[in-house]
This record gives C-alpha cells, sequence and structure tokens, in this order.
C-alpha cells in the first residue's frame, strides 16, 4: 500500500475501529463569572439597569416594581393623534367585515346568565340573599390619579357620604362591579390594560381577602374594540392567566351577560361595538333569556356603552336619526309583550353625570331613569355644550306611534355653571399640551419660509411693504396658493360637524386667524433680525426662522385653544376636543347601587371634586384598609344628589300598569 506524502493524513478506512486517539475534545468552558459574562453582552445592554425588561407571559408581565403612575393621556401629542386617528380608522374598517361577537356566540354556546339571588350558605347549601350591592364604573384608565381614586373608593369596606341635603349615608363594599365601557386609554393593549387599569385595581386592594372575592363583569366600549376586542376578550372573558385581576373576579365569556338579581330585577350588559348597534345573536341571546329565565313583572337595567338618548337628541337637532330600533325593538317587541320592564338605562362614553327621569311615568313610584355616569377615570366631558333638559324619544327614531316617552334632566354634575367656568382652561392650551406647539410652529415656518422666499427675502419697511410682498409672492407662486389652500382644508376637515356650512365657515375663519398671525410673525421676525443683525445675511436667516418657529409654537397654541373656548361656548362645538385638551382628573364618579329582595332598587351617586396627586404607602395603622397606596392629601367622596329610588310596583298587568 503506497504512503502518503508527508503532511497528508492517511486515507480513512471505513471498516475500521475509530482511533480514540484522533478525536479532539473541545476546550472545557470555564466557571461562569457573572461580572466577566456581562462584558460579552452588547454595550447597550451593559449599559442598562440590571434587573430591567422582564419576559412577557401568556397574559402580560407581572413584577414587584412600583405601579406605573401614568398621566393623563395627551389627545393633542402629535404622536398620539396620528396614533388614534389611525386606530379608530383601522378599527372601523375591520369592524364593519369582522364582527368578534358573532364569533363568540359561535364559540361559546352555554348561555351567559349569572344568578345573584342565592349565595352560598355556612353549610355549602344555596342560600337567598337579602340585597346585593352593586357598584357601577364607567371609562376608566387614563391618568393614574383618577382611576386609582376611583379604585380605592370601591376597595374600601365602606363608604361614608354625605348628601345635599345634610344627610348621612353608609355604604358598604359593592359584591359585584360593572364596568361600563372604554376601560383603557388611549387604545387597548395588554400593556395599556396592565399599566392603567389592572396595576390601580390590584394595588388599590392588596390587602383584600374576602370569600367569596366580588365579581367584575365589563361591557366593552369604542377604545375597547380598536383591537378588535383581543385584549378585552383576554382579560375578562378567558381562563387565560387566571380569572380576575385584583381582589375582583371576572366570569363572563361574552362580551355581553345577563345577571339575575334579588327582587325581580335583572341587570343585562349589552355590546354595541362600533356602530353602536346590537348583533343578531347578541338580540337573540336577550330573547332567550326573556322567555325561557324572566318572568312578568321582572324589571330590567341595561348597560350600555354609549348614552344614545343623547345622542339621538343631538342627531335630531341636526335634522338626522339616530337608528335606536336595537333598544326599541328590546323594550317593546322583547320585553313589553311578557309584561317585562325596561326601568333603568345606564352608560358611560360622557365623561360626567347627567340623570334623565322620565315625565308623566305609569309607575309614579319608579320612572324609568336614564343615567351617563362616565366619569370613572378618564378626562372630563362638559355638561354645557347641549340643551338636553328635555329628551324625547320621537316616533322618527323607531319608536312605535303612542310609546314615545318624555324624558327631564333632573342633575348634572359638575353644573352647567362650573362646566362653562372650566372651559376657560382652554387659555393655557399652549401650557397643558407643549408637545402639540409643533404642529402650528411647523406651519407658521414653512408658510413664512415660502413666502420669504418667493420674494427674495427682502425686508419691508413697513406694514403696508410687507402686503404688498405678500400680495406678489401669491400673485407669482401657483404652489404657494397651493400649500395654504391645502393648509385651509386641514383646518376644514378639523371642524368636525354635521353642518356643511359651520365646518366651512368656521374652519376657514380658524385658518384666516392663523394666516393673519403667520403674516405678523413672519415680517415682524425678518424685520427683528434684519434690525439687530445687519449684514449677516446666514445668521440672520436662521435667527429670523428661529424666531417664526418658536412665535408660532406659542401663537399657534393659543389661537387654537381660544378656537376650541369659542366653538364650545359660542357655538357648542368641538366639546369633546376643548375638555380632553385640559385633561382634567377632578370631578369623578361612579354609582353604588342596592337591590332589596322586595324589589326596591336604590341608587346612590357618588362623586369626587378632587383627586389627590400624592400617594403615600400604607403605614398599616389602618388593619381594614386594603390598599397599599393611601391619599397622601384629602380624598372626600360624597352624594351627587339624593338616592334615587325605585319601589317595587304592581304586577305587569294589573289595572293596565306596569308595563313598559
Amino acid at each position: 500500500m503506497p504512503q502518503p506524502p508527508p503532511g497528508v493524513p492517511p486515507p480513512s478506512d471505513p471498516q475500521a475501529e475509530p482511533r480514540s486517539d484522533l478525536q479532539v475534545e473541545p476546550p472545557s468552558d470555564p466557571p461562569s463569572d457573572p461580572q466577566a459574562d456581562r462584558e460579552l453582552l452588547p454595550l447597550a445592554r451593559r449599559l442598562a439597569p440590571a434587573g430591567r425588561g422582564n419576559a412577557f407571559p401568556l397574559r402580560w408581565s407581572r413584577d414587584d416594581s412600583a405601579t406605573p403612575r401614568l398621566p393623563m393621556v395627551g389627545w393633542f401629542d402629535p404622536g398620539q393623534l396620528i396614533t388614534t386617528g389611525f386606530r379608530a380608522a383601522m378599527s372601523a374598517i375591520v369592524g364593519e367585515q369582522s364582527d368578534r361577537r358573532v364569533v363568540q356566540a359561535i364559540a361559546e354556546r352555554h348561555a351567559d346568565v349569572h344568578d345573584y339571588t342565592t349565595r352560598t350558605g355556612t353549610d355549602g347549601a344555596p342560600v337567598p340573599r337579602d340585597g346585593l350591592w352593586i357598584d357601577y364604573l364607567a371609562d376608566t384608565g387614563d391618568g393614574f390619579n383618577p382611576t386609582y381614586a376611583c379604585a380605592y373608593l370601591l376597595a374600601q369596606p365602606e363608604l361614608a357620604l354625605g348628601a345635599p341635603d345634610g344627610s348621612r349615608h353608609v355604604l358598604p363594599r359593592g359584591d359585584v362591579l360593572v364596568l361600563g365601557g372604554d376601560q383603557v386609554y388611549p387604545g387597548p393593549s395588554r400593556e395599556a390594560y396592565q399599566q392603567r387599569l389592572v396595576a390601580p385595581f390590584e394595588t388599590a386592594s392588596a390587602h383584600l381577602h374576602i370569600d367569596p372575592p366580588p365579581d367584575v363583569f365589563a361591557v366593552p366600549g369604542n377604545h375597547d374594540w380598536y383591537d378588535g376586542l383581543s385584549a378585552f376578550l383576554r382579560l375578562f372573558c378567558s381562563n387565560v392567566g387566571g380569572r380576575g385581576f385584583g381582589a375582583w373576579r371576572t366570569r363572563q365569556s361574552r362580551s355581553y351577560f345577563a345577571l339575575r338579581l334579588p327582587g325581580r330585577w335583572w341587570l343585562l350588559g349589552a355590546d354595541s361595538q362600533l356602530q353602536g348597534d346590537l348583533d343578531t345573536p347578541q338580540i337573540e341571546f336577550f330573547e332567550s333569556v326573556a322567555e325561557t329565565r324572566m318572568a312578568r313583572g321582572d324589571r330590567v337595567l341595561l348597560c350600555l356603552s354609549t348614552p344614545v338618548w343623547v345622542h339621538a337628541h343631538k342627531y335630531r337637532r341636526m335634522g338626522r336619526v339616530l337608528d335606536e330600533t336595537d333598544l326599541l325593538y328590546l323594550r317593546e317587541r322583547v320585553f313589553a309583550p311578557r309584561g317585562i320592564e325596561l326601568k333603568v338605562y345606564l352608560s358611560g362614553d360622557l365623561h360626567h353625570y347627567r340623570r334623565h327621569e322620565e315625565l308623566d311615568p305609569a309607575d309614579p313610584g319608579a320612572p324609568v331613569q336614564k343615567i351617563t355616569a362616565g366619569g370613572g377615570g378618564a378626562f372630563l366631558h362638559p355638561t354645557h355644550d347641549e340643551d338636553v333638559a328635555v329628551l324625547d324619544e320621537a316616533e322618527d327614531s323607531g319608536a312605535a306611534p303612542g310609546l314615545a316617552r318624555r324624558f327631564a334632566m333632573r342633575t348634572a354634575y359638575p353644573s352647567l355653571r362650573r362646566s362653562w367656568w372650566l372651559s376657560f382652561g382652554n387659555l393655557a392650551f399652549g401650557w397643558i399640551n407643549p408637545k402639540f406647539g409643533i404642529v402650528p410652529a411647523l406651519l407658521y415656518f414653512l408658510t413664512a419660509w415660502l413666502v420669504a422666499a418667493a420674494v427674495g427675502f427682502q425686508r419691508p419697511s413697513g406694514v403696508r411693504e410687507s402686503i404688498v410682498l405678500t400680495t406678489d409672492a401669491f400673485a407669482t407662486h401657483p404652489g404657494l396658493t397651493l400649500w395654504v389652500a391645502a393648509a385651509a382644508a386641514a383646518f376644514v376637515t378639523f371642524n368636525a360637524t354635521r353642518s356643511t356650512l359651520y365646518r366651512v365657515l368656521g374652519g376657514l375663519s380658524h385658518a384666516a386667524v392663523h394666516w393673519f398671525c403667520i403674516f405678523h410673525v413672519g415680517w415682524g421676525a425678518i424685520a427683528i433680525t434684519g434690525a439687530l443683525l445687519p449684514g449677516w445675511g446666514f445668521l440672520q436667516f436662521v435667527a429670523a426662522g428661529a424666531l417664526v418657529f418658536a412665535g408660532g409654537w406659542v401663537v399657534g397654541s393659543v389661537v387654537m385653544g381660544l378656537y376650541l373656548l369659542v366653538s364650545l361656548n359660542v357655538f357648542g362645538r368641538h366639546s369633546e376636543e376643548a375638555f380632553s385638551a385640559m385633561r382634567i382628573q377632578d370631578y369623578k364618579n361612579f354609582l353604588r347601587l342596592h337591590v332589596a329582595s322586595d324589589g326596591t332598587l336604590t341608587i346612590h351617586p357618588i362623586r369626587v371634586d378632587r383627586v389627590p396627586r400624592r400617594w403615600v404607602d400604607a403605614d398599616g395603622s389602618n388593619p381594614r384598609n386594603p390598599a397599599a397606596l393611601v391619599p397622601g392629601e384629602p380624598l372626600v367622596p360624597a352624594l351627587i344628589e339624593r338616592p334615587i329610588m325605585l319601589r317595587p310596583g304592581r304586577e305587569a298587568g294589573e289595572d293596565g300598569e306596569g308595563l313598559a
């Protein structure tokens, strides 16, 4: 057998036994040294504090770090404006084509009905309840301070409240919590729910251990629908990650539900999605409950995500019609023929408290109530934006002839006068929304730059020459005219109203004020820098640009605040924009309801005029307080008005009374 050349290994023999002396063992790793191993990480990771960035488990991350105390959402931050607008547009498009409620109905066949007429006794047998306490909270999950203030009060063993008439009321903690829509802002995600809703409630009930725990049910609002309801369903309707948060236990399997209460009362939670309608499977669900579970003489509280009675009134004043046929169908075609009365409507969406009561009721002891109570943590909405003193159920909205009712507003919180005074906070628009200033700053800077460039950066001797130069710029540069027209169109688009005439006139007026300001800021900056920096061409250009940008930031923000103030207080428009811009944390509200075994329903509307800005760790001095953080300044709840009491009426059909 020939020998291989020197340095070349001999050919391998497949039948030969492997030679152990030719096997190469990898070098053994030295003992682990955490400090030395950290030097192998990327530089960015080494610079980050150790222990940050926990894994994101199947539900969401939970750790022992301090509760994030997030500020109120900055609705006028440019990034937030773009993100929210995109989410709203996408959810509207997807919501029309893919309705999660239909999927829920197919996947979850058993009826989502929960019985609270009995409780478990000491021997494990069911015992009839003497009554039930229910908390109703809507529009939570904005800033930490207002959300936590409400969660803190809900977790307390009892609330001692004063009423406007001087009476005192002591109310025990609720057995059931109903969240009435928009549980988180600005949009839903696991992280947003965790930080803006779950964490405050967990902190407020950190030391609350009761058996059985209080239950929580939730109605989704439009902000919960921005991701197609994915995060909402995981938190409230799924066993993934455990049932509940804090001391509260979730039980529902759909985004709508039915609760059987003592005293022949029922609480129904309806999901109207983004389009304000009830889908067919949901209506069939409520029909099935009425047919198989309810009895003649039962009464219903209906929880909705939007106060359609207020929106229908607004639409009617504009010459339009809001379709209320779904709710009227439930009332007149599902409940009334079976002798079931729809007595109380509860809703959030508008972040204030308003109660409308039926005029000339068939049952004077229990007139129908329509209550808006959206003060659970989000920014305040005005109460003086619309004349809703009397609401009519007009036949053009779908009410059957002769069955349309009228409702009078009994209470508003904050009062209309207080709401009017609060609106003047828009004068500080730029201070409250500093990031928004970049929008008018860019508009002012680009417009002034285009005009100045069109006239060769001439320095006018006075106002008259400035007007001549500006006119020449527009006359000789059509692109400049297109730029101004496009900006004006943006102002018209922003002026959201159903009236085309008002939209055009209001938008153009708003734009005209800005053009007036741009003229003076732009030419003024050129005049000032020309006088202070003569002969310094480039430096003069840079300084003038900086002045225009800064002037646009300040002046443009002031003009925006004035526009919102005038639009609201003079024309009754832009109410949501005007108050979201102020991000008012105070004037929160929620309801505590008591259903007695004899059928008496008592509604306690609770207010918090000012929420604390400072919270401190609990020192354990009050063993009954379950919260981990306690107020560092006064937190004083009180009743908005005297408790509203609906007494049990005669059985439906007796003497022709009691029917809806």
